[in-house]
C-alpha cells in the first residue's frame, strides 16, 4: 500500500470516529430560496435524517494537464462528511504508462491540504495555507450539487439572485467563500462558478481565475436523484482550460 494512500485510509478512519459526535443543526427546507428548496426535495435526500458520510463512487475519471494535453484516466475514490465539513479525494494515475502518481486531496477542520507524490516515495506536491483552505471550502460548496444535504447546513447563506440563480456562502473555521449556482427549468443544478479558487501556473504561483463546475443527466438510484456526469473548467486568461471529467456511479449516504 503507497503512502498516499494509507493516509488516505488513516484520514478516512479518524474522520468516521469524529463525525457523529459533532451536530451542528439544520435549518429547514423552507428556508432555502425557492430553486434550491425544490433541488433539496426532488433529490430524495430528507427522507434520509442525519447524514454523517457520503462515498462517491466514480468511473470514467480523466484529468488534463494542459489545454494540448491529453486526456489521462485516473482512478478516484472520495469520501465527504457532515455536519463537520471533512472532504478526502484519492487520486492515481500513470505517467508515461509506468510511474504511479498519487494524490491525496483533502479538506480537515479547517485546512485544505493537495499532496502529490510519485511512485509513493517522492514528494512533488504539498500545497497548504489561506488559499489552499478557501479553495477547499468553495470546492465543498459546489459539491452542494452532489450532496444536497448540504444545503440545510447553518455554516452555509442561501441569497436569491432570480428563480433560477442562488448565491451561496459557506462560513467555517473563519473561512469564507461563495459561488454561484444556476438552475434549469426542472430545477436541477447544472453550474457552479466561483472567483475563490486559485490556478496554479507552471512556475509554482497561485493565480486567481474563475472556475466552474458542470453537471448533467440526472439519475435516480435507490430512491436517490442525483447528477451523473461532471466537469471541472478553468477560465483562464489564455482560454479556457477543462481539465476534469467524470462519471458516478452509486452515492452512498450513510446516518
Amino acid at each position: 500500500m503507497g503512502n498516499v494512500l494509507y493516509q488516505f485510509y488513516t484520514e478516512l478512519r479518524k474522520a468516521k470516529a469524529l463525525v457523529k459526535k459533532i451536530y451542528t443543526g439544520k435549518r429547514p427546507v423552507t428556508d432555502l430560496p425557492k430553486a434550491m428548496q425544490h433541488f433539496v426535495i426532488k433529490s430524495g435526500i430528507l427522507s434520509l435524517g442525519n447524514i454523517h458520510q457520503v462515498k462517491i463512487e466514480w468511473k470514467n475519471t480523466m484529468l488534463k494537464f494542459s489545454k494540448k494535453g491529453y486526456w489521462k484516466s485516473i482512478t478516484c475514490l472520495q469520501h465527504n462528511f457532515l455536519p463537520d465539513p471533512i472532504r478526502l479525494v484519492y487520486m492515481k494515475a500513470k505517467m508515461f504508462g509506468v510511474i504511479g502518481i498519487e494524490a491525496l486531496d483533502s479538506f480537515r477542520h479547517g485546512n485544505g491540504n493537495m499532496i502529490v507524490k510519485a511512485a509513493g516515495l517522492f514528494k512533488l506536491v504539498d500545497e497548504k495555507g489561506y488559499k489552499m483552505d478557501k479553495a477547499e471550502l468553495v470546492t465543498i460548496l459546489a459539491e452542494t450539487m452532489i450532496i444536497p444535504d448540504y444545503a440545510l447546513q447553518t455554516y452555509i447563506k442561501w441569497e436569491e439572485i432570480d428563480l433560477y440563480t442562488v448565491k451561496g456562502t459557506i462560513n467555517y473555521h473563519g473561512l469564507k467563500a461563495s459561488g454561484i449556482f444556476y438552475f434549469n427549468e426542472d430545477f436541477q443544478i447544472i453550474k457552479f462558478e466561483t472567483n475563490d479558487r486559485f490556478y496554479t501556473e507552471s512556475n509554482g504561483n497561485l493565480l486567481e481565475a474563475k472556475w466552474m463546475a458542470q453537471c448533467k443527466t440526472y439519475i435516480k438510484h435507490n430512491e436517490l436523484t442525483f447528477p451523473s456526469q461532471f466537469s471541472a473548467t478553468w477560465n483562464l486568461p489564455q482560454g479556457d482550460l477543462t481539465y476534469f471529467k467524470g462519471e458516478i456511479r452509486n452515492i452512498i449516504f450513510s446516518r
